[in-house]
């Protein structure tokens, strides 16, 4: 217990370690309902974004056909470059939110990281809350963007996926688009680099018996890591380098946009 001074009665008052750990878990729980930027004002700063970029590099779009208009869906990149979180949601219909590791908040930028629309996910334990605020904003309707390898990739290939894409994408039954994406790592470092973003078929994973097991789980996070594998050049590939993919046969159900 500590005591503070009552501003009306001028006596302290006791404050219990308690309430200032509730007062501290309610300020925390406020970092998972996304910052809402204005329409207006996201769409202004994707536009300019869009013609900076079209100044330093050139940009390919490969079946873009495939993002749906409106959510709610997943899309799930590989991540080679920071660039990559501007630039995945550049060309999606609409706002996104990101599911960002916890650290980023604590940072520097941790105002642009909660201005974009992220809220934090504790890596290397299972977040369960992390896991309710992704499925209440699928829910809602948005598009939730979640790099499946949990961080980017110092080696520029792609790393193993985490089980906690693969819980998402079962729990809420939202379509998953792989998305590769390479070249980014070059922006700001060459000129005008060509940076090709290829956007997979939406997926739809469901458990094979009433309850979602861990095998569910591991299933469908290898498919959504194959599929991105399978679009990437071979030596982006990482881990799935040796892996058979057949990117134009999923194994699970699609949602055609």
């Amino acid at each position: 217990m500590k005591q503070e001074m009552d501003p009306a009665s001028g006596q302290k008052s006791r404050v219990s370690k308690q309430d200032e750990q509730g007062a501290s878990t309610r300020r925390e729980k406020n970092l998972y309902e996304p910052y809402s930027t204005p329409l207006v004002l996201y769409n202004l700063i994707r536009g300019f974004a869009i013609l900076v970029l079209a100044l330093i590099a050139r940009v390919r779009l490969r079946e873009h056909y495939h993002v749906p208009r409106k959510g709610p869906y997943i899309i799930a990149p590989n991540h080679l470059s920071w660039t990559d979180i501007p630039l995945v949601p550049l060309y999606i219909p609409g706002k996104v939110v990101y599911m960002a590791k916890e650290e980023s908040f604590k940072s520097k930028v941790g105002w642009l990281v909660r201005f974009l629309g992220a809220f934090p996910v504790k890596r290397g334990e299972g977040d369960r809350q992390s896991l309710r605020a992704a499925d209440d904003l699928l829910k809602r309707g948005k598009v939730l963007v979640i790099f499946p390898e949990g961080t980017r990739s110092k080696v520029h290939a792609l790393g193993k996926g985490h089980a906690g894409l693969g819980m998402i994408a079962l729990r809420s039954g939202a379509p998953v688009i792989p998305v590769a994406i390479y070249g980014s790592e070059r922006v700001f470092k060459s000129f005008r680099p060509e940076v090709t973003i290829t956007y997979g078929k939406p997926i739809v994973f469901k458990p094979k018996g009433a309850k979602i097991t861990r095998e569910d789980i591991n299933n469908a996070t290898e498919e959504i890591m194959h599929q991105i594998a399978a679009m990437l050049p071979e030596r982006y590939r990482g881990v799935y380098r040796d892996l058979a993919v057949q990117a134009e046969a999923p194994t699970q159900d699609e949602n055609q946009p």
